[in-house]
């Protein structure tokens, strides 16, 4: 699929979804964080506290690696180890951001045990659960728009929560696995219309420039059908960069 594509499908994506009570925005709230450490209880998930325990529940495929590749990249993060879901999160959103900025992702924190918390971190963290990643925060406005645009609406959807932290200056995500697993799915559905779209339109637009060229122009001749203007013009369609926020909780 083509990244412009791919695009479309996330502005799809996000268009279609639903908003819900639960979402604190950007400036998180004490009720996120207590929200994320339930969920993390719900799931089972156990709170590692020694690199020991990392490298042990590794061992035993509950975390996954998580790699540098042509859309992300990891900067000092100590334990390149997460939950499957923050897994294919980080694969999913990392395509997109790429996609529309032609950066890419850069993540600072994954799993981190009790042992290695910073010292501002709440009690309730869920980054030794292995559900959370940290982002940097992109220096240019149109990156950090596509973000925080992004992943509220995955907030709104219940699919993650997400607070813009100020010490170190970062964005906090923990991903539910349930309800992120319902989100890509019905991210890819979108995706799958917009490439099916986009691909009869070039097939449409490349048979009406075959016809034309062994047609002579008379006054008779109709203009491009209006349908075939608007599959066109979707091609172009591209997400609407417009929040900011900031915060005061760390996770």
């Amino acid at each position: 699929m083509s990244h412009r594509s791919i695009a479309v499908a996330f502005t799809v994506s996000l268009i279609l979804t639903p908003a819900i009570a639960r979402a604190d925005g950007l400036a998180g709230s004490p009720a996120s964080m207590v929200n994320q450490h339930e969920i993390a209880v719900q799931e089972a998930y156990s709170f590692l506290r020694t690199s020991g325990d990392v490298r042990e529940l590794a061992s035993m495929g509950a975390l996954v690696p998580v790699f540098d590749n042509e859309n992300l990249t990891l900067k000092k993060v100590s334990y390149a180890f997460a939950r499957p879901e923050v897994s294919d999160f980080l694969e999913r959103f990392a395509k997109s951001y790429r996609a529309v900025t032609g950066s890419r992702l850069v993540v600072t924190s994954l799993t981190r045990p009790a042992n290695g918390q910073p010292r501002n971190a709440h009690k309730l963290s869920v980054h030794p659960a292995g559900m959370a990643v940290d982002l940097r925060i992109p220096a240019d406005s149109a990156g950090r728009a596509f973000i925080e645009r992004s992943l509220l609406a995955m907030e709104r959807a219940g699919a993650l929560d997400v607070t813009r932290e100020r010490s170190p200056a970062h964005y906090h995500i923990a991903v539910f696995a349930g309800p992120y697993a319902t989100y890509a799915a019905r991210e890819d559905s979108a995706a799958v219309v917009v490439e099916r779209t986009r691909v009869a339109a070039e097939r449409a637009a490349a048979a009406s420039l075959r016809a034309a060229a062994h047609h002579t122009p008379s006054e008779n001749d109709a203009p491009l059908p209006g349908a075939m203007l608007g599959l066109l013009a979707l091609l172009g369609v591209t997400a609407p960069l417009i929040f900011r926020g900031s915060t005061r909780i760390a996770g």
